[in-house]
């Protein structure tokens, strides 16, 4: 099959000027002229008569240089202000994590801020101030700390199961990864998760030097639930 382009013959190129011909895979060669060089040598190579068109040719606009693409434009993506149902939820993975590729030490620094976001929740250098002891959990100030402690967010929470019904939960210890309705779910330094049910479960964790124990019955619900919601149980509860 003949090829539909040829290089320009040489008696054709005597006047033009090129200042770089830069050479392809094949032994064609792209030239790189101004309008004005292109200007000149047209009017050097036309009859006198046709010569007084060249100008008016450059004016003119190609109808497809003048087109727009017609995929240019793009469509802005509708966004629905529906939120997820419980079953797409789920079905997305938001409630699940890998067993396998989870590492206790890309947790730490989530554990660092739950430690500030938990002495400023808790202020207990503010209830220390007004007399404040572990005594009585009739004590006011005793069941606003408790209060406090029902309604926080536990994820990044190093914490131990205390006590539980299943023997092999009992004593197990690692930061909390993810938090749901009924359950804890805690990353060991040994890398391993394991799924802890908050009924029938008691869990410890330090802040400040003051070991709080915190029975699962009393967090048995969502966090933004526990943040929010009037508390189910009745205060003072079993700590």
């Amino acid at each position: 099959m003949a090829s539909l382009s040829a290089p320009l013959p040489d008696k054709y190129k005597e006047g033009l000027a090129i200042p770089a011909a830069k050479e392809l895979n094949t032994s064609d060669y792209v030239i790189e002229a101004n309008s004005s060089e292109i200007h000149n040598y047209l009017a050097a190579k036309l009859p006198k008569a046709d010569r007084k068109e060249v100008p008016g040719e450059f004016k003119k606009t190609l109808v497809l240089a003048a087109q727009k693409p017609k995929g240019g434009r793009s469509k802005t993506v509708r966004k629905s202000k529906k939120q997820l149902s419980a079953r797409e939820r789920r079905s997305l993975g938001l409630f699940r994590l890998p067993r396998r590729g989870l590492a206790y030490s890309s947790f730490l620094a989530l554990h660092r801020l739950w430690v500030a976001y938990m002495e400023e929740l808790l202020d207990l250098a503010g209830l220390q101030a007004q007399g404040w002891a572990p005594a009585g959990a009739e004590e006011p100030r005793q069941l606003q700390l408790q209060t406090r402690l029902c309604r926080a967010d536990l994820h990044g929470a190093l914490v131990m199961v205390a006590a539980a019904v299943c023997p092999s939960h009992r004593g197990v210890e690692g930061l909390v990864v993810l938090e749901t309705r009924h359950t804890l779910q805690i990353l060991g330094k040994d890398n391993t998760l394991r799924i802890i049910p908050k009924l029938a479960s008691s869990f410890t964790f330090t802040i400040q030097g003051y070991l709080f124990t915190l029975p699962g019955s009393s967090i048995d619900s969502k966090p933004a639930e526990r943040a929010t919601k009037k508390l189910k149980n009745k205060l003072p509860l079993d700590f």
